[in-house]
């Protein structure tokens, strides 16, 4: 068959994926068909505007025309046809003499005759063709614009909507009004018939199209498609009516499209924009981003993209943007302009990326205003907040709101419900209020409902804390947000402000001064190597001269140069710096990920006497905190540091982020428990607070890893803890760690804080459920212990003895002058479970000796006993659960204490929950223990970036004391892991594409009582 010299690929059976070798032979992801590339050959287009099909199935694709600035034409102005299959068929012009600079050809149709009508808004008229291509007389449609076949009543008639519009200084202005102008094809005349008066007027129609029961469905102002039978009366509205770049379906743009059973088909926002296409009954919206290979042939954002049904039902799509094939990165990109025939299955839920939503919700836009500064209260007073549904044209009128306000664990401290009407383009509010119990953080959950039917909850968060003396109590207008709030820092308790000098100069003088007036500890870092000139750096310092201390020289270098090339740029700079400033300290090198191997090359090309403060990120492969790894690595570290006699160096901890929303789901109660831990581990460590940065305070940073402690939906609840923490260790040094023995070391961990007004003893389990302890206090009658929100109670001693539960969040015990601690101690002695054999019920992953080997591997980067890419954690499947799995001691022995160490939820990695453990006594399986994570079930709530909130902590160790007994197995029959970091099923992770729950375990130890 003959083939047009332009792009034409079909693909019969699967999709390739683009590959650096460019598009050449291969489709995008998502479509079986692709015509196009730039050119005036057959099968190229340079100024696509429109395609149709005729009652053939054929294709008609308009190439219209653009004028440079000297008004010289730049476009084809022609129609081409081709068949379904991609053949080339034939081409017309459609530029016409007369029309002169009016000639700008936008849409076209094409009747059941085979004559084609291609709108001219500029000139007024609808031309017509010939199925052979010829001229046929024009007809006058006051700026004729978008236009279809619609029949009805059994006869086919051409619609023609005016996009009223005139160009006034410069710009379009809308005039308004517009009408449906009819056209009589059968006549040879076509004259036109009376206009159809809309009910609701239209502005900047800018498509038109039909169904079988001669409704029209018009795309225009404002981002909606209208729906009228063939009198013209609304049917419905389809969109908000609003200018948000909502991608959910609600702000529909550039064209509208209906298939033989009523699906109607739209584009909406997004980068890449998304097909959209809604059930005949309006119910479900189902979407999909048509852009998946870097620029392939479909919408950016709100790059026009004309779509149609052919006879078959297939959606097609056109890219209309010009990508010239001299473009650099030519070789990534799909060629454009082109027209794409998506795959049969394109929208399938099954088979594709699509989401399937209700589309009763579109336009439904309900947000709850806590009415706090920065929603935080210091007191117990009731807390004023309003439900609010913005103006804007919705599906539903009347609802019911049932609000529920709970706490990190999940503890419901108050419950209602309301009534409220809605009216179209009118917002609604209803005042309610919550009254907290005590000092924490909280969440408002908003559940709503319609009909009987829940529709969907929204979330806002909000925090009560004490105002702590020497600490900020943020007031109205106080904290800026954004990257440099330094204000909202000394409010959580983040005391360290990293500040960029290549930003605005004004904006650089308000942060330091507000470090200056806060007393925040400053350091500012020039971020790449555009910052690192001689000519930035010499500026920059000899203008902060005195007023900022430190300095960081680049970013992460490790990810844009070696660490021979750093070295080099440190010699060139450190001195430089010292020159202006003495008394300044240099730091670096800040690599991401604490590669020891690009240190050690750092310190063998001579970097140690160029910097004064060894700085790290350290970002480990994976997102929990494992105390494991992390006393390796730094230890690790700092045995490279002595190698290289820098012992004595400075540690910084530069930046960190630790998730607090990840795959739409809210984690904040995970994030505080990690935040927390991370803050305590690494001043055992030798990092201390004031040198550990937790960089992503305010909303912001990387979208897929969302780290941020406040979002537009308030605070997380590890800002609250990180504040109280800070407020419990201020004027007290810290001065080492409580010893709780062999094993309880791997269980507890307490840090001693002590100054004149007494110690504070940072107290946390380090994974376990909530631990009961016993410790040894001498003087005094009675001690102070707080929460990790700041709510004080005094606890007698009992002959000497505290008695306080260890959980994961953090406790501090406030200790009077002359006052002295004893850690209870967790010796167990010998693990009998040692070389034990193990059966699983399932399929497992890793060796069975891995769990009875002695060792607690890790699955973090560079750690003996670790690894990102092949992770040695023994990994039993659990579909189809209980599974269960024995141990066979190779002996019986008398034990009495079990040790189960899981891991922490995160990424794939599945933390234990549920499960019961027996052991064998030489006759019966006896019950030692049930154990129940006390895990709420996710709420589906809508907050930023999120769609359901979790209650997962970071559960991942269990310790078992029971009367002893004398066994030669033990066995876990287990019910319930999360599904990778996200806690249980009913979370959002990606669109409810969960990883899948599996039984992930480090060790299994037994010992005697």
């Amino acid at each position: 068959m003959s083939r047009p010299t332009g792009v034409i690929h079909l693909l019969a059976a699967a999709v390739l994926a683009l590959s650096s070798a460019g598009w050449a032979g291969q489709l995008g992801e998502g479509s079986d068909l692709e015509i196009g590339g730039p050119g005036s050959g057959p099968g190229q287009f340079l100024e696509l505007r429109d395609m149709a099909f005729d009652a053939q199935n054929n294709l008609y694709v308009l190439d219209g025309v653009r004028y440079a600035k000297d008004k010289a034409p730049i476009g084809n102005q022609r129609v081409q046809k081709f068949d379904t299959s991609g053949k080339f068929l034939l081409e017309f012009s459609v530029h016409d003499d007369m029309l002169g600079e009016k000639n700008n050809p936008q849409r076209i149709a094409v009747d059941s005759r085979g004559i084609v009508y291609v709108t001219q808004p500029l000139a007024s008229q609808v031309q017509r063709f010939s199925p052979d291509g010829k001229a046929l007389p024009p007809i006058d449609v006051p700026q004729a614009h978008a236009i279809c076949t619609w029949t009805v009543n059994g006869s086919e008639k051409i619609a023609v909507i005016g996009n009223r519009r005139e160009v006034v200084k410069g710009k379009w202005a809308n005039l308004g009004g517009d009408q449906v102008f009819v056209i009589d094809p059968q006549s040879d005349s076509a004259p036109l018939g009376k206009p159809v008066v809309l009910s609701q007027p239209l502005t900047s129609c800018e498509d038109v199209t039909s169904d079988a029961k001669g409704n029209l469905y018009a795309l225009a102002e404002t981002n909606a498609v209208y729906m009228f039978d063939s009198t013209g009366k609304l049917i419905r509205t389809l969109g908000s009516q609003g200018k948000s770049r909502a991608e959910d379906g609600s702000e529909l743009l550039h064209a509208v499209a209906v298939d033989a059973q009523g699906n109607v088909y739209g584009m909406t926002w997004g980068n890449p924009g998304w097909v959209a296409k809604f059930d005949p009954e309006f119910k479900t919206v189902t979407r999909r981003q048509g852009q998946f290979k870097w620029a392939d042939s479909w919408s950016i954002h709100s790059g026009y993209t004309p779509i149609a049904i052919d006879g078959n039902g297939r959606l097609w799509a056109a890219a209309t943007g010009v990508i010239e094939s001299t473009n650099p990165n030519f070789k990534h990109y799909r060629p454009r302009p082109c027209v794409v025939r998506t795959r049969a299955d394109y929208l399938d839920l099954e088979k594709s990326n699509s989401i399937r939503s209700n589309a009763q919700l579109l336009g439904f836009k309900p947000s709850i205003e806590v009415k706090l500064p920065y929603n935080i209260a210091y007191d117990f007073s009731p807390v004023p907040a309003e439900f609010v549904v913005a103006a804007a044209n919705r599906q539903i009128s009347d609802i019911t709101v049932n609000y529920t306000a709970v706490d990190m664990y999940r503890t419901e401290i108050a419950k209602g419900s309301f009534e409220l009407k809605l009216q179209n383009n009118v917002e609604a509010r209803q005042a309610f209020s919550i009254t907290p119990p005590r000092y924490g953080w909280y969440t408002i959950m908003c559940e709503v409902v319609s009909g009987g039917q829940r529709l969907m909850a929204t979330g806002e968060h909000f925090g009560v804390t004490p105002k702590f003396p020497n600490m900020v109590a943020l007031a109205e207008g106080q904290s800026k947000s954004g990257w440099d709030d330094v204000a909202r820092q000394m409010f959580v308790g983040l005391p360290t402000i990293r500040l960029h000098p290549a930003t605005t100069p004004e904006k650089i003088e308000g942060a330091v001064a507000e470090c200056e007036k806060y007393g925040a500890v400053l350091f500012c870092q020039f971020s790449d190597k555009k910052d690192c000139t001689v000519e930035n750096v010499r500026n920059t310092v000899t203008r902060y001269k005195g007023r900022v201390k430190y300095w960081e020289i680049m970013n992460e270098p490790n990810f844009s140069m070696k660490p021979e090339q750093y070295a080099e740029l440190v010699k060139q700079l450190y001195p430089l710096i010292k020159s202006i400033d003495p008394a300044a300290k240099v730091m670096g090198p800040d690599v991401c990920g604490v590669d020891l191997n690009w240190y050690d090359i750092f310190y063998k090309n001579g970097g140690k006497d160029f910097i004064d403060i060894l700085s790290i990120h350290d970002y480990e492969g994976h997102e929990s905190v494992d105390p494991v790894h992390w006393a390796w690595k730094i230890g690790a570290l700092k045995q490279l540091m002595a190698k290289y006699g820098d012992e004595k160096k400075e540690i910084w901890q530069t930046e960190r982020a630790i998730t607090g929303v990840r795959g739409k789901s809210f984690l904040g109660s995970a994030q505080a428990v990690r935040v927390m831990l991370h803050r305590d581990l690494l001043e055992t460590l030798g990092i201390t607070p004031d040198h550990n940065v937790h960089y992503y305070l305010n909303e912001g940073g990387y979208t897929t890893v969302p780290s941020y402690l406040w979002s537009r939906s308030g605070p997380h609840p590890g800002a609250l803890a990180l504040r109280t923490r800070y407020a419990m260790t201020q004027n007290r040094a810290y001065k080492g760690t409580l010893d709780f023995g062999t094993h309880g070391n791997r269980m507890l961990m307490a840090l001693r804080y002590s100054g004149a007004e007494g110690t504070t003893i940072v107290l946390r389990n380090l994974g376990t459920l909530d631990l009961p302890l016993e410790f040894a206090v001498s003087g005094g009658t009675d001690v102070e212990i707080v929460d990790a929100f700041g709510n004080a109670t005094r606890q007698a001693l009992k002959n000497g003895k505290l008695s306080v539960t260890a959980n994961q969040i953090g406790t501090f015990i406030r200790l009077a002058p002359g006052q002295e601690i004893t850690a209870p101690k967790f010796d167990f002695g010998e693990n009998v479970a040692a070389g034990a054999s193990v059966s699983y019920s399932a399929k497992i992953e890793r060796d069975n000796g891995a769990l009875t080997n002695g060792i607690i591997e890790t699955f973090h980067a560079g750690h003996p006993h670790g690894g990102t890419g092949n992770s040695p954690i023994w990994t039993g499947e659990l579909s189809g659960s209980p599974q269960s799995l024995e141990i066979t001691l190779k002996e019986p022995k008398t034990i009495g204490r079990v040790l189960i160490t899981s891991v922490r939820a995160d990424n794939a990695f599945c933390a234990l929950l549920d499960y019961d453990l027996h052991a064998f006594d030489g006759t019966n399986w006896v019950e030692i223990e049930k154990v129940r994570t006390p895990m709420p079930k996710s709420d589906e709530c809508e907050t930023t970036q999120s769609q359901a909130n979790t209650w997962y902590l970071d559960n991942n160790m269990f310790v078992h004391q029971f009367k002893p007994l004398n066994a030669s197995k033990l066995k876990l029959t287990v019910y319930r892991a999360t599904h990778g970091f996200i806690p249980d099923s009913s979370g959002k992770a990606w669109d409810n594409k969960l990883p899948p729950m599996k039984l992930m375990l480090r060790e299994i130890e037994a010992f005697a009582p």
